[in-house]
């Protein structure tokens, strides 16, 4: 039952996440752009559902350990993406964009340290 919980969880953090990156992709502003800016959000936004999440299964503990590794593992790992993440620094880098790379991860580990604290605090609160 566990893989099953993963399973469909992950495909529909995927789709999610590829749904995003669609929608980004045809958007003017970041076709001007060479900075990923869907890749960051997306991690962003994963981040806090994965604060949220632990906050609330460690002070609540009413979700079942299936729903917990559908959405944790499953959904949050499917829905965020170090691998694209990687790529894409690669590809500033090569392409000679080193202040954009630097800024790029940067960014990326501030923003989602404190999307994961958000997403905690937030849960926290509204359990107590």
């Amino acid at each position: 039952m566990s893989y099953l919980a993963v399973f469909l969880g992950g495909g529909i953090g995927a789709l999610a996440r590829y749904g995003i990156s669609l929608l980004f992709a045809r958007s003017s502003f970041v076709t001007v752009f060479t900075f990923p800016l869907s890749t960051l959000l997306i991690n962003i936004v994963g981040s806090f559902a994965l604060g949220f999440l632990y906050a609330l299964t460690l002070f609540n503990g009413k979700l079942s350990p299936e729903i917990q590794l559908a959405l944790t593992v499953g959904f949050c790992g499917a829905f965020t993406t170090f691998s694209t993440f990687a790529l894409e620094i690669f590809n500033l880098i090569r392409d000679g964009a080193l202040a954009l790379a630097f800024l790029y991860v940067l960014a990326s580990f501030l923003f989602g340290l404190i999307a994961v604290a958000l997403g905690f605090f937030c849960a926290r609160t509204l359990l107590s």
